[in-house]
């Protein structure tokens, strides 16, 4: 076998940003794998949810201890770790993308709009939360400030590899005529 192709053939040559979504509360924007987008929406997979202790400095790759079971605190490691999630995503012009945080106002942001995926879910085996994302709420009640990101849950969503395909029986919501859809 060729030396050189081995690592690629394989798919574990590291790239220095990954595949990732990131809502940034310090600059109220979204980023995917590093770069600004305007999000309008996403279709998550709620059985990709997991909960933890994170620790996530810029410029290195997250550290995490996951719990056992979602929403059950595991013992906080040693460090500067905060309690955070990770959960797969679907966004309409870039694929599946990770989304992982453990600061204040992004776990807030997820933590609204938790219980209305989780009681539904149930229901849409095999699909994924549409949710629409409507701006971000300023907060200054914790340590600091910093913005919540606020969602919408507006559809069921059957994801492929390619795009996600509505289903007739989901809820959708309403487009206006220059709207794209969200997903």
């Amino acid at each position: 076998m060729e030396e050189q192709g081995e690592i690629e053939m394989l798919g574990l040559e590291n790239e220095s940003s990954g595949e990732y979504i990131r809502f940034k509360p310090s600059v109220n924007a979204w980023y995917v794998d590093g770069e600004e987008i305007a999000l309008k929406g996403m279709s998550i997979d709620p059985d990709s949810l997991k909960t933890g202790w994170g620790l996530i400095q810029e410029g290195e790759a997250p550290q995490w201890s996951w719990d056992e079971q979602v929403g059950v605190k595991a013992p906080r490691p040693d460090g500067e770790y905060k309690r955070g999630f990770s959960v797969m995503v679907h966004l309409k012009d870039h694929g599946w993308r990770e989304w992982s945080s453990n600061g204040a106002g992004v776990n807030r942001g997820i933590s609204a709009i938790w219980p209305e995926i989780h009681k539904s879910a149930s229901a849409n085996k095999g699909k994924m939360a549409g949710v629409k994302y409507t701006g971000s709420t300023a907060d200054t009640s914790g340590k600091g400030a910093t913005r919540i990101p606020n969602f919408e849950l507006v559809s069921w969503n059957k994801v492929d590899a390619q795009e996600p395909t509505p289903e007739p029986e989901a809820k959708q919501s309403p487009l206006a005529e220059d709207d794209e859809p969200l997903f």
